[in-house]
């Protein structure tokens, strides 16, 4: 049982690095257009990819947890914190931009400067939560 869980770990750290890939683009999608009506198309099918692959990153976290049968702890509830977190701050980047959609001066710097800000945050957190599981897996922190 213990290989499976090996390559289930394998496979939630290439879709954290996927979901990582995801949200870069995200950040750059503004920038390719300077028409926001564009701008949100492309956004609309960047928010059905985003979430899609947040969701098969928390999947596959659950199910490695499955494998081992580990008891719910610390570990996991920040993880399903920020899972939500992520989703949440997603949808509002995308739900601001329709906003600013409607202002025709601040349309293009808007849509950019809410690009950059929000999706700077999600980067950070799934970066402090994999630096913080790295540091839990040396046994720096405690596992519970």
């Amino acid at each position: 049982m213990h290989g499976e869980f090996e390559e289930m770990v394998l496979y939630h750290a290439v879709m954290i690095k996927i979901m990582l890939g995801v949200l870069v683009i995200g950040m750059v999608i503004p920038f390719l257009s300077n028409i926001c009506n564009t701008t949100i198309k492309r956004m609309r099918i960047y928010m059905f990819v985003a979430h899609g692959v947040i969701t098969s990153v928390a999947f596959s976290g659950m199910v490695a947890f499955v494998f081992v049968q580990m008891s719910f702890n610390l570990s996991m509830a920040v993880m399903m914190v920020v899972y939500v977190l992520i989703s949440v701050i997603e949808t509002l980047k995308y739900l601001k931009m329709l906003k600013i959609r409607h202002q025709e001066a601040h349309c293009v710097g808007g849509m950019r400067t809410l690009s950059l800000k929000y999706t700077l945050i999600n980067i950070a957190m799934v970066a402090s939560l994999v630096i913080w599981k790295i540091v839990e897996h040396h046994h720096a922190v405690p596992l519970s």
